[in-house]
């Protein structure tokens, strides 16, 4: 199937109202949660795939895309708690996919909510809060409150787009700055202020040694290579991964050395592969 096949809906957990994308029950749940700014859609290179095998549903966190806003409410709590409620009423059980701030949201839906989460994947996620907040440095905080800048809908998609190629020329295809103006356009700049202005708030009890051992589930850790495109570079450290490995009781890792943060853009076949053979060991009870 194509992904523009996905079909859009609402579901109102009782705090926000979640707009999400849903495919076809071509077999178990599986729901894929995007990366900060980003919306459903970041996922459409692979969306085919994973519909031709799983039920996939998609939704656009509380904040982004076309999903409702609570202004100041965006800790990783906060998305869990929606991701729960969405579990519970919308897919049923199901694994997570999380890519990047998705995988953090995966991690701690599934502590929170284990009965209603069979398997997390994290792709390239930060494991740990206060690791994640040491690495900050002042050039990417810049740039994410440049970001703001221009996030919520009071300037046009064209105007975004016009503004990310003067302040940072960073891709010669123009689709790179459309999909990212289009992605500004509908985020909440108080989610991305999230980050820069009350971090501790946003990463409360994403403690790596508290979290990760409650997490019953199997779960696959991505982990890119920062040197294999610095512009974009990674979220996980070994030192991390290593952490991790060691706390979560049931677990695999995938490491890619060819591949920064964005993963399956660069090379979706690879990052594919390592998913679907995760997830038959998974169905298989071998993980």
């Amino acid at each position: 199937m194509d992904a523009a096949m996905m079909a859009e809906a609402e579901f109102d957990t009782g705090e926000v109202r979640l707009n999400y994308a849903e495919g076809p029950a071509a077999g178990p749940a599986l729901v894929l949660l995007h990366g900060g700014s980003a919306r459903w859609q970041y996922f459409d290179a692979i969306i085919p795939e994973l519909a031709a095998r799983w039920h996939v549903f998609a939704p656009d966190l509380r904040g982004h895309g076309r999903s409702g806003r609570v202004a100041g409410r965006y800790a990783i709590r906060d998305y869990a708690r929606d991701i729960g409620a969405f579990l519970q009423k919308v897919s049923g059980p199901a694994s997570l996919f999380g890519h990047s701030l998705g995988g953090m949201v995966a991690l701690m839906t599934a502590s929170q909510y284990p009965d209603w989460v069979r398997a997390v994947i994290t792709g390239d996620s930060p494991l740990d809060a206060a690791s994640w907040k040491t690495r900050q440095n002042d050039r990417d905080r810049a740039q994410i409150r440049y970001w703001q800048s221009l996030a919520g809908g009071s300037h046009t998609v064209d105007e975004i787009i016009a503004a990310l190629r003067r302040r940072d020329a960073f891709a010669d295809d123009d689709s790179v700055y459309a999909h990212l103006a289009a992605r500004l356009y509908q985020n909440d700049p108080t989610m991305i202020s999230m980050l820069l202005d009350d971090f501790d708030k946003a990463l409360e009890g994403y403690d790596l040694e508290a979290l990760l051992p409650s997490v019953r589930c199997p779960v696959l850790l991505l982990q890119a290579n920062p040197a294999a495109n610095p512009r974009f570079g990674s979220a996980t450290t070994d030192d991390e991964i290593a952490r991790a490995l060691a706390c979560l009781p049931r677990r695999r890792h995938v490491y890619f050395p060819g591949l920064s943060h964005l993963l399956f853009v660069e090379d979706k076949a690879a990052v594919l592969q390592a998913i679907e053979a995760f997830m038959s060991q998974v169905e298989a009870g071998l993980v």
